[in-house]
């Protein structure tokens, strides 16, 4: 019998500690299960993989591994928890993975937690005392400094209670999950079920997730469809964030999902061997960091092998933070925030971690200011501003809310959310275009309406005795690739009279072409050779040896009565005076009235020239859609309005 996800808020807590200090037997004292599960495990009387057990409905606990050899199940383990316990033994106390564990919790930014220390049965009252002492000074100036110290022995069950009502109090105090709506699990554990086949395991970090619903498995790139889900080995209809989730996939083999794999919403996330992030290395690192260093990666419940290429030092000392960008041999699948460890390749060591600040960035120069201020900035934003961010930095274009969404891996009711907001604060315009919506950051909008006036009034300065500048010369000339959002801020400066737009030209709104007398005489004289010249038209030098002027003079004042309409280019150094053009379209539609069709040589007969100049005229009218083209004759288009 399913039934529906009560949305009740589920935990989930993990332990962390030293080999053999009882952490296994303390989950088992709590819980009556037994997380040891593999073989090996049994024999060795240690924990090798991650172990899980459920304390009532709404607590999980995943048991880790405290041997140093591990370690990379130990994050996995505690990367998605809630709260940790970290163990520490009465007869042992403080151990190297004792301090381990918890700089990875601390690099982790592990908010809750509670010290357990185990073993009391088999030490006197005063070591008990000297060994809390070291916890107290271990955990100072950390989440853990103010956190409870429980006292149990395994064996009897003394301080169990204790320990069972510190969790209860603990978990009423800890901070609900920030949901971007968008979901994604972590897989970290995979198994099968005789007449089931594949579930994969793992905690819901974002969104929510439904029976027979699609997911993408990452990186593989997979889309599955759910076939079941359970909490607590409960079958339901939704699990949500927080949940600890067992995911029952169709169609894929348990040998082609590892752990370390994703499930999520498709084709919201990008698998990526490249991100920026801020690193921190361990005041206790066993040396410095050097650019370029093969390292280890843990983030989610993955481990790849990577080069971190140092963005803004040399060498990063213990103690140090750094930008940095990772280049990984494996893809990983990361968001914005995501935490991670970083340990060195051989031998291996905890030596520091971070959070992610961009996903799928481009390859960047090192000591690059422009790319460590956007990164400074990017490292302090949450997800409102993050979007604001992306508006901000996309350049000249527009963004769909599909785009934001994706590339902040935010819910798009989210996403629309952030942008009324910005919109009512004057950061955000909205286009809309056949029910498509269209955001751009007003700033870079108004960045784009200066560049455009900009590159007009230079155009005027270096043209004056032109009318404007091509609009499409103008777009190239900005490199805004986004003809829409061109088009969008050039119809803006157009309503604010601060341009003027004509035929396919751009001009400031009060520009008028400065002609001096000498050039008004040309221009006169030269307009009216070519209306007298008819449809057989002189070229350039032949205009300039019949007025005798200047041959740069000729096409100087050619290229104004382009400009201003009064002659026309119809073909490859073919120009016509426009009046005239009117009269060969005037006595093309009449004789269209008479006869279906019209030859070249008609044409020419009609208009009392020459091939040479028929041909590019008629091409001309093919080009404005007056007449189409039919094998070796031309027939009217009924279509064809005149402009």
């Amino acid at each position: 019998m399913i039934q529906a996800n009560d949305s009740k808020r589920h935990y989930v807590i993990g332990t962390a500690g030293h080999i053999d200090h009882g952490k296994t037997s303390m989950v088992k004292m709590l819980t009556g299960k037994d997380t040891d599960w593999l073989k090996e495990e049994k024999e060795r009387g240690m924990t090798i993989d991650l172990g899980f057990a459920f304390l009532g409905d709404e607590i999980t606990i995943i048991d880790v591994p405290g041997h140093e050899k591990f370690v990379r199940n130990m994050v996995a383990g505690v990367s998605t928890i809630d709260l940790v316990l970290m163990v520490v033994a009465a007869d042992d106390g403080i151990m190297p993975q004792s301090r381990e564990h918890l700089d990875i919790l601390k690099l982790l930014q592990i908010k809750q937690g509670i010290v357990v220390v185990t073993k009391t049965d088999l030490v006197e009252n005063e070591w008990l005392e000297l060994v809390i002492e070291d916890i107290k000074q271990l955990v100072k100036a950390t989440f853990l400094e103010t956190a409870p110290i429980i006292t149990v022995s395994n064996q009897t069950g003394e301080g169990i209670d204790r320990l069972k009502n510190a969790i209860a109090d603990s978990i009423g105090r800890i901070q609900p999950r920030q949901d971007k709506g968008v979901f994604r699990m972590p897989v970290d554990r995979i198994f099968t079920i005789k007449g089931f086949g594949t579930i994969t395991a793992g905690t819901v970090l974002s969104g929510s997730l439904c029976l027979d619903q699609m997911v993408e498995l990452l990186p593989q790139r997979r889309r599955l469809r759910v076939r079941g889900i359970q909490i607590h080995e409960k079958m339901v209809n939704r699990v949500q964030i927080g949940d600890r989730a067992a995911v029952n996939l169709v169609g894929i083999d348990k040998q082609a999902v590892r752990r370390g794999d994703v499930l999520a919403e498709p084709g919201m996330f990008q698998p990526t061997r490249y991100f920026d992030g801020k690193f921190h290395l361990l005041q206790s690192a066993p040396r410095s960091l050097k650019h370029n260093d093969r390292v280890r990666l843990n983030i989610g419940t993955s481990e790849v092998i990577g080069r971190v290429s140092i963005l803004d030092k040399d060498m990063i000392q213990p103690g140090e933070d750094a930008y940095i960008q990772y280049r990984l041999e494996k893809p990983v699948v990361a968001d914005v925030g995501d935490r991670y460890v970083i340990r060195s390749y051989s031998p291996i060591h905890t030596l520091g971690g971070g959070s992610v600040i961009e996903v799928n960035p481009r390859r960047h120069k090192r000591f690059a200011n422009e790319v460590l201020e956007k990164m400074n900035l990017l490292e302090k934003v949450g997800p409102e501003e993050l979007v604001e961010q992306f508006l901000k930095q996309g350049g000249f274009r527009f963004f769909t809310l599909e785009e934001l969404a994706k590339k902040s891996t935010m819910n798009q009711q989210l996403v629309i959310e952030i942008v009324e907001e910005l919109k009512s604060s004057n950061q955000c315009v909205f286009y809309q275009e056949k029910g498509q919506r269209y955001f751009v950051h007003s700033k870079i909008l108004e960045e784009l309406k200066s560049a455009i006036v900009g590159a007009v009034e230079e155009f005027h300065r270096l043209n004056p005795t032109r009318s404007g500048i091509n609009r499409l010369e103008l777009k190239d000339k900005l490199d805004v690739r986004d003809s829409r959002l061109f088009i969008f801020a050039v119809e803006k400066l157009v309503k604010e009279n601060r341009i003027k737009l004509y035929d396919q030209r751009v001009a400031r709104a009060d520009h008028q072409i400065n002609v001096s007398d000498q050039l008004k005489k040309i221009i006169t004289t030269i307009a009216e050779i070519f209306l007298a010249e008819g449809f057989a038209t002189s070229d350039l030098l032949q205009i300039a040896e019949k007025t005798g002027y200047d041959a740069e003079k000729v096409k100087q004042g050619v290229d104004i009565l382009i400009e201003t309409g009064q002659l026309t280019i119809v073909g490859d150094g073919i120009i016509f005076h426009s009046d005239n053009i009117t009269e060969a379209e005037r006595r093309l539609q009449a004789l269209f009235k008479t006869k279906p069709t019209l030859t070249v040589g008609e044409f020419r007969e009609l208009l009392n020239t020459s091939r040479k100049y028929a041909v590019p005229l008629l091409n001309y009218f093919d080009s404005l859609g007056l007449t189409v083209r039919q094998q070796d004759v031309r027939v009217y288009n009924p279509d064809y309005v005149a402009e």
